[in-house]
């Protein structure tokens, strides 16, 4: 899960970084019956997330990318977390709207 910050209050800073914690152990071992292991998610400026995904291999690995928002945050958190990644993180990856 990838969170950006860039309009983020400090509040959602907070219940963003506390969301974030509370997952991370997830990442420390495999899990279900596949025995998947996840990456750590991450929350910070899209400039920070963007290095942090292109440095990784999975993800230069790939085409294409789809980004899920957490069940439990509250409309406001959407619209910021949605518009920080129109506006921030998807051209920091290369992205852009179709005219």
């Amino acid at each position: 899960m990838v969170i950006p910050t860039d309009g983020a209050s400090a509040a959602q800073r907070a219940r963003y970084e506390a969301y974030v914690a509370q997952r991370l152990p997830r990442t420390a071992t495999p899990q279900g019956p596949g025995r998947m292991m996840f990456a750590p998610d991450l929350v910070g400026p899209s400039d920070w997330i963007a290095e942090q995904l292109e440095a990784h291999a999975g993800y230069q690995e790939v085409d294409e990318v789809a980004f899920a928002l957490p069940f439990t945050f509250e409309p406001d958190d959407y619209v910021q977390i949605l518009t920080d990644i129109a506006t921030r993180l998807g051209p920091a990856l290369g992205w852009q709207p179709t005219p």
